[in-house]
This record gives structure tokens, C-alpha cells and sequence, in this order.
């Protein structure tokens, strides 16, 4: 038994075939664009105001909370 001659053949295999773009890669690409623009963004508010765990200015403090008015009105 012969073997086969692999240089005439003409077909396409799988290992050889240029993978197609289609709306599914391109729909990947998006995301990943959108995720890498929310991080870039996320990062610059995050620097802007002091970084991560950081608190700019005075902190108020509520006096009542909420329920204990709501159960004041009730009573």
C-alpha cells in the first residue's frame, strides 16, 4: 500500500483554514474593549478623589437614623 501524496492535495484542512471573523469575534472584541475603557475609567475617578480607601473632606454623621423617626411619627 502507497502513501498518500500530501503536497497534491488540494482541499483545505482544519489546521490550515484562516479562521473567519464573524458578529461573535467582533461582539468579544467590543466587550473586551468596553471592560478595559470601564477599568481605565474606574482608575481616574479612583486617583481623582485620593485613591483607593481614601476620603476627601469632612464625613457628616446622621443625628437620627431613619427608622427611629419613622417609629417617632408612629407613636
Amino acid at each position: 500500500m502507497s502513501q498518500p501524496n500530501l503536497e497534491s492535495a488540494s482541499t483545505p484542512s482544519v489546521l490550515s483554514k484562516k479562521p473567519q471573523l464573524n458578529v461573535y469575534t467582533v461582539m468579544l472584541i467590543v466587550s473586551l474593549i468596553s471592560l478595559l475603557l470601564a477599568c481605565l475609567f474606574l482608575y481616574l475617578e479612583l486617583r481623582e478623589y485620593g485613591g483607593w480607601g481614601a476620603v476627601k473632606g469632612r464625613v457628616s454623621s446622621v443625628t437620627a437614623p431613619v427608622i427611629d423617626t419613622a417609629i417617632a411619627l408612629w407613636a
